[in-house]
């Protein structure tokens, strides 16, 4: 983790659109070249678990481990803490294409769901729990294939994830009204109809799969 000072990161943020604010600072920063800095600001003072394992740490170890299963991530250039504070920063190359949640606003017929179910299970099949996972940090890359932005909350295992973590993980993205109510409009198929006729689950395990899913869809 590389040392800047705090002109340094004003310098940064200036150079860029800044996206949201948290702390003073920009959560994210979008510059021109394409890359994109995001920016975690821990108040002092204040402990937590990202006091120990700080979230831009995690993000950097995260686009490691993930690359190295086979998914498509951004690349990761500068890793920092600014001078004299708690502020940590990751800068990275943007991913060509567009979020799911962003083909749904503006052109829903490129959403084949199906496909992106198939996505999502074989991240179940890899042992890989992308816990924060909703549509927009899903990317559909220009090639039709997918990738990954946002990941700073992943839980790893060494074997396929269990059948009631995977109804939660796909719960998760229909916790958001906007998106499933696009996805309805557009007359696109059930995410959890779709993720199950891969999955082929017995009848058992299919009503296992719906009673979590629908609990945690609710939350």
């Amino acid at each position: 983790m590389k040392i800047i000072t705090e002109d340094q990161l004003k310098e940064l943020c200036r150079n860029g659109t800044p996206i949201d604010m948290q702390g003073g600072y920009p959560c994210v920063v979008l510059h021109p070249d394409d890359t994109i800095t995001k920016i975690w600001a821990i108040k002092k003072g204040f402990f937590s678990s990202a006091t120990l394992n700080p979230y831009s740490r995690r993000f950097v170890n995260n686009a490691t481990r993930l690359a190295k299963r086979g998914l498509v991530v951004p690349e990761v250039l500068n890793h920092a803490r600014v001078k004299g504070s708690h502020i940590k920063i990751v800068t990275y190359r943007s991913l060509p294409g567009s979020s799911i949640r962003d083909l749904l606003k503006d052109a829903p017929r490129e959403v084949d769901i199906p496909s992106l179910c198939a996505y999502i299970l074989d991240l179940h099949e890899k042992g890989i729990l992308f816990r924060s996972i909703h549509l927009g940090n899903i990317i559909l890359l220009p090639d039709g294939t997918y990738g990954l932005i946002d990941f700073t909350d992943v839980k790893y295992f060494n074997q396929p994830v269990s059948l009631d973590r995977r109804a939660a993980n796909l719960a998760f993205p229909l916790r958001y009204p906007e998106d499933v109510d696009r996805m309805n409009a557009a007359g696109l198929p059930s995410m959890p109809e779709s993720y199950l006729d891969l999955l082929k689950p017995d009848t058992q395990q299919k009503e296992r799969f719906m009673k979590v899913l629908n609990q945690y869809s609710k939350r």
